[in-house]
C-alpha cells in the first residue's frame, strides 16, 4: 500500500503547528514583543528560552504522533500473526509442531559449526519470533525438558524448573563423534551431579564419566522412567549393583536403548527384557564372557540392533548343550573384532529370520580352519535376505580381506553384509568367498575390487583366483606393484577370456609400475600396431574411466599422454600431486 501523499502530510503538519500555536498564544505574543525589542541582552536571553520551549512543544507533539502510529503498527502486526495459518491451529497442535522441530536436539549432539545451538539455545531463538510463540513456549513444560552440558548453568536451572515433572533428556557430551572418541566436556562433573539429583525423571541420557566412582554413582541412580542410556567411561571400569535402586533393575521393560563404552556391569543382574538396541565396546579388561553375552541376548527377545566391539575371547567350548533360540525382530548385528569360533557358535545357536544388516570383524589367528565354515554361515544369513541381484565389494590389504554385499535398494527394504577377515592368507579368503558366492541364488550385478599394500606374490595369487569371475566393473589399487595386473589384463587368460573383460573403471593410487606396461595393456585391449586380432569384435569394451595418482615428479607424462590419446581425454585423469 502507498503512504500518505506529500500534500496531505504538509496539511497535517500545518494543522498540528496551528494547534501548538493556539495552545501557547500568550507565550508566542511575548516572544513577538521580545523580537521587536531585539538587541538588549536581557531580551535576547528571554527570547532563547521561548524558542526552546516552542521546539519542546513540537518535539512532544511528534512523540505523541509516533506513539500512536507505533500502536497502530503493533495492532496490525498482531492481526497479521493471528491470520497466519500456523497460529490458527489449536495450541496443542502448535506445541506438537515445535516439539517435532526440536526433537533432533533432544537426542543428539549438534556439535558441527553449522549447528552450534543446543536444544535450549534453539528454544530461546524460537521465543524471539513473536509474543505468542514466547507465551506458548514459556507455558509448555515439556519443551524445557532437555538440558545440555553446553548450556549456561542459569539456563539449565530455569529449564529444570519450567519442565515441571516431565521426563528429562540429559545430554552430557560435547561431540557428535562415535562414543569411543567422546572426551570430558567442560563442566561435566557439575553437570553430572546436577543430573543425578533428578535421576527419577530421566528419559534419555548421554554422559561421559571420568572415574569408576562416578560410573558407580550413575549406574546405581534410581531411574524408573529411563528409556535410553549411553555412557562412556574415560577409564575402563566395572561397577556393581546395589541391592536396591539400580536403574538397570528398576526400569524393567522400559529401557529400550543401552550403550556402554569402557564400562562393564554385572550382566546377569540386569532387567533388559524390553531392550531394542545394545552396544558394548572398550571393555577389554572387563569384557563379558561368551556365556554372559549369550545370556543377555537370550533375555532381550525384542532386540532390533546389536553392536558388540569386544576383544577376541578365549575358547568358548561347543554349542551341544546350548538350547537354540530366535531373535525374531533383530535386523542388524555388528561384532568387531571377535573370535571366529565365538561367532561360529553364536550363529549356530541364534536364529535371526529378519536380519538385514550384518558386519563381522574376525581375527583368524590360529583358527584359519574355521574360515570356510564362517563364510558358509554368513552366506546362510545372506541367502535369507537376498531376494534380488546385489552388489559385491572385495577389499584386500595387509593380510586382511573384506567382503561386502549390499542391495541397490535403500531404506528399510535395503540390506548389507560385511565381513573382514584378519590374519589369514588373502588368496585363501578370496577363494572361500568366491566358492560360496557361486552358491547364491543370484549372481552379483557388479563387483568392485580394491587392493592396498599387497605383496607381489599375494597380488599374483589373488589375480589367479579372480580369473573367470564375471561382473568385475571397478578395480582400484593402492601402494602395490602393478606388474601382475597389467600382465593379466593384456591378453587372454586360462578362462579363455580377457583379464577383467568387463572392467569399466581403473583407479591407481601411488603404485609402482612400468608406464610402458600400462601402454602395452591399453594397446592390446584397444588394438594397435602388430595386433593379431583384425577386428574389434573379440576385444573387451573400452574403459569409462582411468584415474592415476602419483607422487609429484614420478609420472612419465609422455607415456601417459599416449595412453590418454588412446582411451580419450574425457576418460583419462592424472593427479600428479599425491602425498605419500
Amino acid at each position: 500500500m502507498n503512504p500518505a501523499t506529500k500534500p496531505t502530510v504538509e496539511f497535517v503538519v500545518d494543522i498540528l503547528l496551528q494547534s501548538i500555536q493556539e495552545e501557547n498564544k500568550n507565550a508566542l505574543d511575548a516572544m513577538r514583543r521580545l523580537l521587536a525589542n531585539q538587541g538588549e541582552p536581557e531580551n535576547d536571553t528571554a527570547m532563547l528560552g521561548h524558542v526552546d520551549s516552542y521546539a519542546g512543544a513540537i518535539k512532544s507533539t511528534l512523540d505523541d504522533i509516533q506513539r500512536h502510529l507505533l500502536d497502530k503498527m503493533s495492532a496490525l502486526h498482531k492481526e497479521h500473526n493471528r491470520m497466519i495459518p500456523l497460529h490458527r491451529l489449536p495450541i496443542e497442535v502448535f506445541v506438537q509442531i515445535i516439539t517435532g522441530a526440536l526433537e533432533p536436539f533432544q537426542t543428539y549432539v549438534w556439535a558441527h559449526p553449522s549447528q552450534p545451538q543446543t536444544h535450549l539455545g534453539r528454544l530461546l531463538t524460537l521465543c524471539k519470533v513473536c509474543k505468542r510463540w514466547r507465551d506458548v513456549i514459556g507455558g509448555t513444560p515439556s519443551l524445557w525438558a532437555t538440558i545440555d552440558v553446553r548450556d549456561p548453568p542459569a539456563l539449565i536451572s530455569v529449564a529444570i524448573s519450567r519442565s515441571s515433572n516431565h521426563p528429562l533428556n540429559i545430554i552430557g557430551v560435547s561431540s557428535s563423534s562415535p562414543p569411543k572418541y567422546w572426551g570430558l566436556p567442560v563442566g561435566s562433573k557439575r553437570f553430572e551431579n546436577l543430573a543425578i539429583v533428578h535421576s527419577r525423571r530421566w528419559r534419555f541420557v548421554q554422559l561421559v564419566v571420568a572415574s569408576s566412582e562416578d560410573a558407580q554413582a550413575l549406574i546405581n541412580a534410581p531411574a524408573p522412567r529411563l528409556q535410553s542410556l549411553e555412557v562412556r567411561s574415560t577409564v575402563q571400569c566395572r561397577v556393581n549393583f546395589q541391592k536396591e535402586g539400580s536403574m538397570l533393575r528398576e526400569t524393567g521393560n522400559g529401557l529400550r536403548r543401552l550403550a556402554l563404552h569402557g564400562l562393564a556391569i554385572p550382566w546377569s543382574g540386569c532387567m533388559l527384557h524390553g531392550l531394542r538396541y545394545l552396544s558394548i565396546s572398550g571393555v577389554d579388561e572387563f569384557a563379558p564372557s561368551f556365556d554372559e553375552i549369550l545370556g543377555v541376548l537370550r533375555m532381550c527377545q525384542a532386540l532390533v540392533e546389536v553392536d558388540l566391539a569386544l576383544r577376541p575371547t578365549a575358547t568358548v567350548g561347543t554349542s551341544k548343550n546350548e538350547c537354540p533360540f530366535t531373535l525374531s525382530q533383530l535386523r542388524s548385528m555388528t561384532f568387531r573384532p571377535v573370535s571366529p569360533s565365538w561367532v561360529f557358535i553364536l550363529l549356530k545357536i541364534i536364529s535371526t529370520p529378519s536380519v538385514r544388516h550384518v558386519s563381522l570383524d574376525l581375527d583368524f589367528s590360529g583358527v584359519g580352519h574355521l574360515l570356510p565354515s564362517i563364510i558358509k554361515s554368513v552366506r546362510a544369513l545372506l541367502s535369507r535376505a537376498i531376494d534380488a541381484p546385489y552388489y559385491l565389494g572385495i577389499t584386500a590389504w595387509q593380510n586382511r580381506l573384506g567382503w561386502t554385499c549390499y542391495s541397490s535398494e535403500t531404506g528399510r527394504g535395503g540390506w548389507g553384509f560385511a565381513v573382514t577377515a584378519r590374519n589369514s592368507p588373502v588368496n585363501e579368503i578370496l577363494e572361500a568367498i568366491l566358492l560360496e558366492m557361486d552358491a547364491n541364488r543370484f549372481a552379483p550385478e557388479s563387483i568392485t575390487i580394491a587392493f592396498e599394500e599387497l605383496l607381489h606374490s599375494e597380488f599374483s595369487a589373488a589375480m589367479r583366483k579372480l580369473d573367470g569371475v564375471d561382473g568385475i566393473l571397478e578395480f582400484s589399487v593402492s601402494c602395490c606393484d602393478l606388474g601382475p595386473l597389467f600382465t593379466y589384463m593384456s591378453s587372454n587368460t586360462t578362462s579363455h577370456a580377457w583379464g577383467l573383460p568387463e572392467l569399466e573403471e581403473l583407479v591407481i593410487y601411488d603404485c609402482v609400475y612400468d608406464p610402458a606396461k600400462l601402454l602395452d595393456m591399453v594397446l592390446n585391449r584397444y588394438g594397435g600396431e602388430g595386433d593379431s586380432i583384425s577386428d574389434g569384435g573379440g576385444r573387451p569394451p573400452p574403459f569409462k574411466r582411468i584415474c592415476i595418482s602419483h607422487v609429484p615428479g614420478e609420472a612419465d607424462e609422455q607415456t601417459l599422454g599416449l595412453v590418454k590419446d588412446i582411451v580419450g581425454h574425457d576418460c583419462f585423469m592424472l593427479d600428479d600431486d599425491v602425498e605419500r
